[in-house]
């Protein structure tokens, strides 16, 4: 363990002695088309007395990310990423396309979205990785199948009416692949979620932020759903009839944020429905973030409730250091309930 905590150190100190950075290079090709180049990079470092590896230092993303516009009303999306390398002593490092996008505007505040594309469900599978409260998502309480990270392949309408209503409504084809249970006779995935700001504004991008880290006031109600028929299928090795599951998920979410004098406050929240081959109960999870000036506290409370087996329920708080808003961070969480006790440390580097 004290060899992990001389990684970690060396990590904040190599994240204290940066200099803050800024947007990545903008090229404008012409008067209506321009690229945009980033880089999203983020290490972890972990102890657990019931892993495997109890000490485990990885690069959880490495990002390399293309946006732009081609056209006025024709924008487009594209990042690769190596996450996990290193993780469990992995030595092999893949590189995905986990986004590849082309945004069309049909009319005033209103787009279609075509190609590999994060799933329109809830606000947490849908926000940006660069912009999260914790180190990392609540993916403990998502139970999604036939995905790619939470992505698959369709068309997705996105847009909003005033600055109130955001709509996000999409079909797809039900991500499959060589180790993948999906029904090939499927027929398409209907996905969406609706959003109302009770104060501020919608978030209208193609990413919701969890920490917005804004002076303005806001608390945005969503409700999403997630189905496709006969999605799952597990093929029988004994003679029994093949088990066809349909895939069934609804989530009632919040994101919210004010200021109380001088402490700037977040609070975020989900409750999940699932009935699917992944898992059959509710999930929920509610989290909150409290910051002055570049300092914030963090604490999480979240619940795994199945139909059948043991209810999970998992304490975590952690410490954020904004050295320069989400561009460059650095935390420090633990976690512990019916789940193993974890150390995380976490660096991220947006560029």
């Amino acid at each position: 363990m004290k060899s992990l905590f001389r990684r970690m150190l060396w990590v904040f100190m190599v994240v204290c002695v940066c200099r803050p950075a800024g947007a990545g290079p903008k090229w404008d090709i012409s008067e209506d088309s321009n690229m945009q180049l980033a880089f999203l990079g983020q290490i972890h470092a972990a102890y657990s007395d019931d892993a495997a590896d109890k000490e485990d230092i990885y690069l959880r993303r490495a990002r390399i990310i293309l946006s732009g516009q081609i056209t006025d009303g024709v924008r487009f999306f594209a990042e690769t990423d190596n996450d996990n390398a290193g993780k469990n002593g992995t030595t092999d490092v893949e590189t995905d396309i986990q986004d590849a996008f082309v945004d069309l505007r049909l009319a005033e505040n209103h787009w279609v979205e075509v190609g590999l594309i994060l799933l329109p469900f809830s606000f947490e599978n849908k926000s940006s990785a660069a912009s999260l409260l914790g180190l990392d998502y609540n993916s403990e309480v998502i139970k999604m199948v036939n995905t790619f990270v939470w992505r698959d392949y369709g068309a997705e309408l996105h847009g909003n009416f005033g600055k109130k209503f955001a709509y996000r409504a999409g079909v797809f084809d039900g991500y499959d692949d060589s180790a993948s249970t999906k029904n090939p006779d499927a027929p398409l995935r209907y996905t969406g979620h609706l959003a109302l700001n009770l104060v501020g504004e919608a978030e209208t991008g193609w990413f919701f932020t969890q920490e917005r880290l804004s002076d303005k006031p806001y608390l945005t109600i969503g409700v999403g759903g997630d189905y496709q028929e006969e999605a799952t299928r597990v093929v029988s090795t004994n003679g029994t009839p093949d088990k066809i599951t349909d895939n069934q998920a609804v989530v009632f979410d919040f994101q919210s944020g004010c200021n109380a004098g001088s402490l700037a406050l977040t609070l975020n929240g989900a409750w999940y429905v699932w009935d699917n081959a992944a898992f059959e109960g509710d999930t929920r999870f509610v989290e909150a973030g409290v910051r002055r000036d570049q300092i914030q506290l963090t604490g999480k409370l979240s619940d795994q409730d199945p139909d059948e087996g043991e209810e999970k329920q998992d304490t975590t708080v952690g410490i954020n250091y904004f050295l320069k808003k989400h561009n460059v961070r650095c935390g420090l969480e633990y976690r512990w309930g019916d789940n193993p006790d974890l150390y995380l440390a976490g660096v991220q580097f947006l560029l």
